[in-house]
């Protein structure tokens, strides 16, 4: 028996149909892998700027730090040579005149 042409139309439809479907499911599945890698991407550059940011804010307070701990170390050599100083004032006469007059002198 020879299968009628309405019975092979409708069989080539239906594999066309299945072959569509096949490939319209590959295509959406890419499309949202697609999505998917670009929402990591936009993820992973917000987490770069924010690393970036913290990197500069961090490079500001080290350099703030390191300006205050010179301007400590000079305020510190300046008062160990005022001390010295005071340490070498000869010991006859009015010493602590003296001393009070050169610690007048330094202070600013």
């Amino acid at each position: 028996m020879k299968p009628s042409w309405s019975i092979v139309a409708m069989l080539l439809l239906l594999g066309a149909a299945v072959f569509c479907a096949q490939r319209w499911g590959r295509e959406t599945g890419r499309a949202a892998c697609a999505a998917q890698v670009l929402e990591v991407q936009a993820v992973l550059r917000r987490q770069s700027q924010a690393l970036d940011t913290m990197r500069e804010e961090g490079a500001r307070r080290s350099a703030r730090v390191r300006q205050a701990l010179a301007t400590a170390q000079t305020g510190q050599a300046d008062a160990q040579a005022a001390a010295a100083r005071i340490l070498a004032l000869p010991p006859e006469g009015d010493a602590c005149r003296a001393a009070e007059a050169l610690i007048a002198r330094e202070m600013p």
